[in-house]
Protein backbone atom coordinates (compact mmCIF):
# COMPACT_ATOMS: atom_id res chain seq x y z
CA UNK A 1 0.00 0.00 0.00
CA UNK A 2 2.52 2.21 1.52
CA UNK A 3 4.75 1.83 -2.44
CA UNK A 4 1.48 2.05 -4.23
CA UNK A 5 1.12 5.74 -2.03
CA UNK A 6 4.94 6.46 -2.81
CA UNK A 7 4.84 5.89 -6.58
CA UNK A 8 1.47 7.91 -7.37
CA UNK A 9 3.21 11.05 -5.05
CA UNK A 10 6.54 10.49 -7.36
CA UNK A 11 4.31 10.28 -10.65
CA UNK A 12 2.64 13.44 -9.86
CA UNK A 13 5.88 14.93 -8.74
CA UNK A 14 7.36 14.25 -11.89
CA UNK A 15 4.61 15.47 -14.38
CA UNK A 16 4.95 19.00 -12.32
CA UNK A 17 8.98 19.16 -12.68
CA UNK A 18 8.42 18.07 -16.33
CA UNK A 19 5.61 20.98 -17.00
CA UNK A 20 7.68 23.47 -15.05
CA UNK A 21 11.31 23.09 -16.96
CA UNK A 22 9.96 22.25 -20.23
CA UNK A 23 11.44 24.81 -23.03
CA UNK A 24 8.77 24.80 -25.46
CA UNK A 25 5.72 25.64 -23.22
CA UNK A 26 4.13 27.40 -26.54
CA UNK A 27 3.94 24.43 -29.67
CA UNK A 28 1.90 26.67 -32.00
CA UNK A 29 2.69 29.96 -31.20
CA UNK A 30 6.64 30.61 -30.33
CA UNK A 31 6.10 34.45 -30.28
CA UNK A 32 3.35 34.35 -27.51
CA UNK A 33 4.40 35.21 -24.00
CA UNK A 34 5.23 32.09 -22.05
CA UNK A 35 2.69 33.11 -19.30
CA UNK A 36 -0.10 33.17 -21.51
CA UNK A 37 -1.97 29.94 -21.36
CA UNK A 38 -2.28 27.31 -24.92
CA UNK A 39 -5.81 26.14 -23.97
CA UNK A 40 -8.86 26.65 -21.74
CA UNK A 41 -10.41 23.94 -20.14
CA UNK A 42 -14.07 23.03 -19.37
CA UNK A 43 -14.43 19.78 -17.38
CA UNK A 44 -17.31 18.04 -16.01
CA UNK A 45 -17.03 15.38 -12.83
CA UNK A 46 -13.83 13.56 -12.31
CA UNK A 47 -13.31 13.86 -8.66
CA UNK A 48 -12.08 17.44 -9.45
CA UNK A 49 -15.43 18.98 -9.12
CA UNK A 50 -19.23 19.03 -10.44
CA UNK A 51 -18.07 21.52 -13.22
CA UNK A 52 -14.35 22.60 -13.27
CA UNK A 53 -12.53 25.48 -15.23
CA UNK A 54 -9.22 26.71 -16.01
CA UNK A 55 -6.27 27.43 -18.54
CA UNK A 56 -3.95 24.69 -19.23
CA UNK A 57 -0.19 24.84 -20.96
CA UNK A 58 1.26 22.41 -23.83
CA UNK A 59 4.87 21.28 -23.71
CA UNK A 60 7.15 18.65 -25.78
CA UNK A 61 4.72 19.33 -28.70
CA UNK A 62 1.89 19.21 -27.05
CA UNK A 63 2.78 15.48 -25.73
CA UNK A 64 2.62 17.19 -21.89
CA UNK A 65 -0.42 19.38 -20.86
CA UNK A 66 -1.01 21.06 -17.39
CA UNK A 67 -4.10 22.57 -16.47
CA UNK A 68 -4.95 24.85 -13.25
CA UNK A 69 -8.61 24.30 -12.95
CA UNK A 70 -11.26 25.48 -10.18
CA UNK A 71 -13.78 23.13 -9.43
CA UNK A 72 -17.28 23.74 -7.87
CA UNK A 73 -19.43 21.66 -5.93
CA UNK A 74 -23.09 23.09 -5.40
CA UNK A 75 -24.35 22.53 -1.82
CA UNK A 76 -27.22 21.04 -3.01
CA UNK A 77 -28.41 19.01 0.75
CA UNK A 78 -25.58 20.10 2.94
CA UNK A 79 -25.16 22.95 4.13
CA UNK A 80 -21.82 24.26 1.93
CA UNK A 81 -20.67 24.21 -1.49
CA UNK A 82 -17.10 22.93 -2.07
CA UNK A 83 -14.10 24.73 -3.84
CA UNK A 84 -11.54 22.90 -5.28
CA UNK A 85 -8.07 23.81 -6.98
CA UNK A 86 -6.54 21.12 -9.19
CA UNK A 87 -3.20 21.21 -10.91
CA UNK A 88 -3.82 18.72 -13.91
CA UNK A 89 -0.87 17.08 -15.53
CA UNK A 90 -1.23 14.55 -18.61
CA UNK A 91 0.93 12.52 -21.09
CA UNK A 92 -0.03 11.61 -24.54
CA UNK A 93 2.01 9.29 -26.18
CA UNK A 94 0.16 8.26 -28.94
CA UNK A 95 -2.21 10.52 -31.29
CA UNK A 96 -3.31 10.10 -34.63
CA UNK A 97 -3.98 12.90 -37.47
CA UNK A 98 -6.69 11.49 -39.72
CA UNK A 99 -6.28 15.09 -42.11
CA UNK A 100 -5.21 18.30 -41.65
CA UNK A 101 -7.98 18.96 -39.49
CA UNK A 102 -8.37 16.26 -37.08
CA UNK A 103 -6.60 14.70 -34.49
CA UNK A 104 -7.25 11.25 -32.42
CA UNK A 105 -4.92 11.57 -29.29
CA UNK A 106 -5.43 7.60 -28.69
CA UNK A 107 -4.35 7.49 -25.18
CA UNK A 108 -3.59 10.15 -22.30
CA UNK A 109 -2.40 9.18 -18.87
CA UNK A 110 -2.02 11.22 -16.17
CA UNK A 111 -2.95 12.55 -12.33
CA UNK A 112 -4.10 16.13 -10.93
CA UNK A 113 -3.43 17.16 -7.18
CA UNK A 114 -6.33 18.68 -5.63
CA UNK A 115 -6.86 21.09 -3.16
CA UNK A 116 -10.38 21.47 -1.44
CA UNK A 117 -11.34 24.48 0.09
CA UNK A 118 -13.38 24.64 3.59
CA UNK A 119 -13.91 24.36 7.45
CA UNK A 120 -14.87 20.77 6.89
CA UNK A 121 -11.57 20.10 5.17
CA UNK A 122 -8.13 19.45 7.16
CA UNK A 123 -4.58 19.30 5.72
CA UNK A 124 -3.36 18.71 9.42
CA UNK A 125 -5.83 17.00 11.36
CA UNK A 126 -7.07 18.50 14.95
CA UNK A 127 -5.57 17.92 18.38
CA UNK A 128 -9.01 15.89 19.11
CA UNK A 129 -7.97 12.96 16.69
CA UNK A 130 -5.30 11.00 18.02
CA UNK A 131 -1.84 10.74 16.02
CA UNK A 132 -1.85 9.12 13.45
CA UNK A 133 -5.54 8.32 13.88
CA UNK A 134 -6.11 9.36 10.21
CA UNK A 135 -3.00 8.71 7.75
CA UNK A 136 -4.66 11.20 4.90
CA UNK A 137 -5.46 14.93 4.36
CA UNK A 138 -8.83 15.52 3.83
CA UNK A 139 -8.06 18.50 2.06
CA UNK A 140 -5.72 16.97 -0.55
CA UNK A 141 -6.15 14.57 -2.79
CA UNK A 142 -4.63 13.00 -5.53
CA UNK A 143 -6.64 12.01 -8.96
CA UNK A 144 -4.85 9.47 -11.48
CA UNK A 145 -7.14 8.83 -14.38
CA UNK A 146 -6.63 7.62 -18.14
CA UNK A 147 -8.38 8.91 -20.96
CA UNK A 148 -8.75 9.87 -24.85
CA UNK A 149 -9.77 13.29 -26.77
CA UNK A 150 -10.41 13.92 -30.17
CA UNK A 151 -9.72 17.43 -31.38
CA UNK A 152 -11.04 19.28 -34.77
CA UNK A 153 -9.64 22.54 -36.11
CA UNK A 154 -11.94 25.22 -36.29
CA UNK A 155 -9.53 28.03 -37.08
CA UNK A 156 -6.20 29.22 -38.46
CA UNK A 157 -2.92 31.20 -37.23
CA UNK A 158 -4.96 34.42 -37.30
CA UNK A 159 -7.78 33.48 -35.01
CA UNK A 160 -8.23 33.27 -31.43
CA UNK A 161 -9.44 29.73 -30.91
CA UNK A 162 -7.93 27.32 -33.37
CA UNK A 163 -8.73 24.05 -32.28
CA UNK A 164 -11.66 22.58 -30.76
CA UNK A 165 -11.00 19.02 -28.40
CA UNK A 166 -13.23 16.83 -26.85
CA UNK A 167 -12.62 13.95 -24.36
CA UNK A 168 -13.36 11.24 -21.65
CA UNK A 169 -11.60 10.41 -18.46
CA UNK A 170 -11.86 7.58 -16.28
CA UNK A 171 -10.64 8.53 -12.91
CA UNK A 172 -9.96 7.84 -9.51
CA UNK A 173 -8.39 9.03 -6.35
CA UNK A 174 -6.07 7.79 -4.24
CA UNK A 175 -8.17 7.37 -1.15
CA UNK A 176 -10.43 4.99 -3.35
CA UNK A 177 -7.81 2.96 -4.39
CA UNK A 178 -6.52 2.26 -0.77
CA UNK A 179 -10.48 1.61 -0.25
CA UNK A 180 -10.09 -0.95 -2.75
CA UNK A 181 -6.99 -2.61 -1.76
CA UNK A 182 -8.25 -2.65 2.12
CA UNK A 183 -11.82 -3.60 1.22
CA UNK A 184 -12.38 -6.35 -1.22
CA UNK A 185 -15.68 -6.36 -1.27
CA UNK A 186 -15.57 -3.01 -3.39
CA UNK A 187 -15.43 -3.56 -7.02
CA UNK A 188 -13.66 -1.90 -9.45
CA UNK A 189 -16.53 0.38 -10.75
CA UNK A 190 -17.14 1.66 -7.09
CA UNK A 191 -13.98 3.57 -6.99
CA UNK A 192 -14.14 4.83 -10.70
CA UNK A 193 -15.34 8.14 -12.01
CA UNK A 194 -16.00 9.20 -15.35
CA UNK A 195 -15.50 13.04 -17.06
CA UNK A 196 -15.98 14.56 -19.88
CA UNK A 197 -15.00 18.34 -21.62
CA UNK A 198 -13.45 20.02 -23.82
CA UNK A 199 -10.70 22.24 -24.51
CA UNK A 200 -10.33 25.04 -26.39
CA UNK A 201 -6.58 25.36 -28.08
CA UNK A 202 -5.40 28.91 -28.89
Amino acid sequence: MKKLLKFTFLFALSLLATGAFAQDSHTTNSSRKWYLPDHLTLQFAGNIGMISAGPGYSYLHDKINTDVLYGFVPSFESKTSIHILTAKNYYTPFRHTFNNASQWEIIKIGTGVSYSFGPQFYTTWPKRYPDSYYWWASSLRLTPFIGTAISAKVGNEATVIKRVQLYAEVGTTDLDIVSKLDNQNLSVYDILNLAIGTKLVF
